[in-house]
């Protein structure tokens, strides 16, 4: 009898410590859920104006369940402690495995870490249009391993986030835009840089994606054929193909009314030096 009371009485005392362990790391687990908020509560003085609300949700989503992970772990192995299970082989076990694991894994490690930073700094957004790894396209997705583009064509391309190691972001400031419109030698150049100005003023009253100009800004080039007027402008981001074409359009019909000749070139026999 007095055996089985001290064995009753011995596993008594390891259900309450069990039932402490647990009721500890889920206290622990919920001050931890707690500083994250605060902090991330306070993204837009951490981080600038780039530190949106979104941003701030999903940096600590995940370091809330990286909170999670640890604290059960820590948990799962006292309570297999207690319970009077060597640990000490257990964790030999496991370090083998994920020495092994790791191993074939850092690429996946280095991935995640990479799209982390990539998130909290904010290099690029889901819409923009940006060069990573050699290829070009608009965001898809970014996520703590991949990132997705969508080129021009509508391929889609998947690249791991390891593999970023610089990233040119087109959508980040405004584009520019620039025309080069080649009128012939003989041709008045400040008559035509008139009329180019005034087919630029009449866009910009249109075109609500301009930011600065158009303007013409003299003379870019000159050659045995003819001399090159340069049109610059300033858009929202990607904004600038449409406008060079519409600058190109316009300003041809303008000219041609106008009478402004283009430069002649001569077109080269086979037979021609």
């Amino acid at each position: 009898m007095a055996l089985e009371a001290a064995t009753l009485l011995t596993w008594t005392g390891t259900a309450v410590r069990i039932a402490l362990v647990v009721f500890v790391t889920g206290i622990l687990v919920k001050i931890g859920d707690s500083l994250v908020e605060r902090v991330f509560a306070r993204g837009p003085r951490m981080g600038g104006p780039h530190f949106d609300e979104s941003r701030g949700r999903t940096l600590a989503s995940l370091l809330k369940s990286a909170l999670r992970y640890v604290a059960t772990t820590v948990a799962a192995l006292t309570v297999l402690q207690l319970l009077g299970i060597d640990i000490r082989a257990l964790l030999g076990g496991v370090a083998i495995v994920g020495l092994a694991v790791g191993f074939g894994a850092q690429s996946l490690v280095k991935d995640v870490i990479t799209g982390f930073f990539i998130i909290y700094e904010r290099q690029y957004d889901v819409g923009d249009y940006i060069t990573a790894a050699g290829l070009s396209g608009v965001v898809l997705e970014v996520g703590l391993r991949t990132t997705k583009l969508r080129d021009w064509s509508g391929d889609i391309h998947t690249i791991p986030n390891g593999l970023i190691d610089k990233t040119t972001n087109s959508s980040a400031w405004a584009s520019r835009a620039l025309v080069k419109i080649p009128i012939a030698h003989d041709e008045d150049v400040r008559r035509a840089m008139a009329i180019i100005q005034e087919v630029c003023d009449e866009i910009r009253k249109e075109n609500p994606n301009i930011i600065d100009g158009p303007r013409p800004l003299g003379i870019g080039d000159m050659d045995t054929y003819g001399v090159t007027i340069t049109v610059w402008a300033r858009t929202k981001p990607l904004e600038q193909f449409a406008l060079e074409r519409e600058l190109r359009l316009r300003i041809k019909e303008a000219l041609d009314r106008e009478g402004v000749k283009r430069p002649y070139l001569p077109i080269r026999m086979k037979n021609d030096p």
